[in-house]
């Protein structure tokens, strides 16, 4: 169960897979933290973690549009 859907779909209801969701983003939040001074990185990469969590908490897996939804409008 690698999929991101998946995970997403998991940690509505376990904490682990939201662990696993922040593992997979980390390599792109590390690059991105790059661009920000350094004694700012520590404080904002656990923000962003903070951010991450809570929109895979907040997001809605039963409003995803289909491929047949997508073409009818």
């Amino acid at each position: 169960m690698g999929i991101l859907y998946d995970l997403v779909k998991e940690a509505k209801g376990n904490t682990e897979y939201e662990t696993k969701i922040i593992r997979r983003f980390e390599p792109k939040i590390r690059k991105s933290l790059y661009l920000t001074r350094l004694e700012n990185r520590d404080d904002l990469e656990q923000e962003l973690k903070i951010k991450l969590i809570r929109y895979v908490r907040d997001y809605s897996l039963d409003n995803i549009p289909g491929l047949f939804d997508e073409k009818k409008q």
